[in-house]
């Protein structure tokens, strides 16, 4: 080359060292592979197996409503429905919690499921509780056991 013509030198051969990175190996991203492979089941796994129910016997029947003075009583299960969705590389899920007429006591409601997480039904059975004087207990199992039944029954003939 002469003075007054520039060039290029063009190689064939594979960059193993990209400029200012560091030196790369074979086995880099077998490495990064199994990293993100454990991250991945470190966060998910312990959520895929979590139950969503709690011990029965830890689990006290809550009253709200009218507390005392009350003409009558509801006896509801609590419980939780979750939906999920999977996009791809996302996880989405909805938990509802629901509320279902098991007993009652000197009143009778018109439907036997109420929808906690919706504002409108929460609403709608403070409405009624004011309304009517009516206690409600919720026992917050899916399977209520005996004795949060005969706690709930208590709870409903009790003025406090």
């Amino acid at each position: 080359m002469d003075a007054n013509t520039r060039g290029v030198i063009v190689s064939t051969e594979r960059l193993s060292n990209p400029p200012g990175g560091a030196m790369l190996s074979s086995h880099g991203g077998d490495r990064m592979r199994a990293f993100v492979l454990f991250f991945l089941a470190t966060i998910l796994l312990p959520a895929a197996f979590a139950q969503d129910e709690h011990p029965a016997a830890s689990e006290e029947p809550i009253a709200f409503g009218i507390i005392s003075g009350n003409t009558g009583c509801v006896i509801f299960r609590e419980f939780r429905k979750t939906s999920g969705m999977f996009y791809g590389v996302a996880v989405s899920t909805k938990t509802i919690t629901k509320l279902e007429v098991i007993e009652s006591q000197n009143y009778t409601l018109d439907r036997k499921q109420w929808d906690e997480t919706q504002m409108e039904d929460v609403n709608e059975l403070q409405r009624i509780a004011t309304k009517d004087r009516i206690k409600f207990v919720k026992i917050p199992n899916k399977k209520p056991t005996k004795e949060q039944l005969e706690k709930a029954r208590a709870m409903c003939k009790a003025p406090v």
